[in-house]
Parts: structure tokens; C-alpha cells; sequence
């Protein structure tokens, strides 16, 4: 899976805040029996962020990999929450979790929050330390 740098379609207004969302354990089970589903994964993966330029709402998104387990990152900031249901709702998205996600291999978590914009761009560190267990006060 490639690395894609943060790529924002829109300058962020640094007074406002946006919807940050981040996703861990995109990770399809690689064997030889599976090629085909690795390889149906990587085109849904170009085709999606092909649809994130040009989507509505999008303001920016990188892609993240962990090398040797075949995990895929990624990170979208939105305009708003509906922005992102829009996206999530429409092909290649909405096809791609549908056919690929009884395959995904790991555990798939992912996290949302607020942001200013300028506080964009959000690093890998701050998003994986987002999904962790917050401890609970005794």
C-alpha cells in the first residue's frame, strides 16, 4: 500500500473547525489464495481517493501504511459530519466496504474528532494515540 502525503484540496480557515477522522487495521489477509482480493483491495484504495479530490466537503487526507503487516492508515479532514456521510455512502466507498470488509484481517478501529484549521495538518502519532484506552479515574 503507498504513502500519500497530506494532500488538502482546500486551504484550511485556521478560525474554524473542521471534522478530523482517522482509521487503523485496513489490512486484507495476504496468501496466495487471496491475490485477487489484494489486488480488488489496492483498486478501491485508488479508486477512493481519486473520489476524495474531487469530493465535496473533503478537505484534505493522507494515507499511512504499516509495512510489514499490510496495514493501511488513513486520516480525512471534513467540513462537517455530513460531508463525510456523503462520502461514506457513495461508490466506490459504500462498494468497497461492502465487498472488502468481510476480509479485512486485524482489528479495524477508527476514531473522529473536532480540529481547528490551524491545527492542520494532524499527525500519525496524535490520531494512533487518539485510539487508545483512556485510563478511568478511580
Amino acid at each position: 500500500m503507498a504513502k500519500i502525503p497530506w494532500t488538502f484540496r482546500i486551504q484550511p480557515d485556521p478560525n474554524r473547525e473542521y471534522f478530523v477522522v482517522f482509521t487503523s487495521g485496513l489490512a486484507v489477509s495476504v496468501s496466495w489464495r487471496n491475490l485477487r482480493k489484494l489486488w480488488a483491495f489496492q483498486q478501491y484504495t485508488r479508486r477512493i481517493l481519486e473520489k476524495l479530490d474531487e469530493s465535496e466537503g473533503c478537505v484534505g487526507f493522507a494515507l499511512g501504511a504499516k509495512i510489514k503487516s499490510f496495514e493501511g492508515l488513513t486520516i480525512s479532514v471534513w467540513e462537517d459530519i455530513e460531508s463525510l456521510r456523503r462520502f461514506q455512502k457513495v461508490n466506490p466507498h459504500r462498494e468497497a466496504m461492502e465487498v472488502v470488509s468481510m476480509d479485512l484481517k486485524g482489528k479495524f478501529q477508527y476514531v473522529q474528532w473536532k480540529s481547528r484549521g490551524d491545527a492542520l495538518p494532524r499527525t500519525w502519532k496524535e490520531a494512533e494515540d487518539r485510539l487508545k484506552p483512556r485510563e478511568q479515574p478511580t
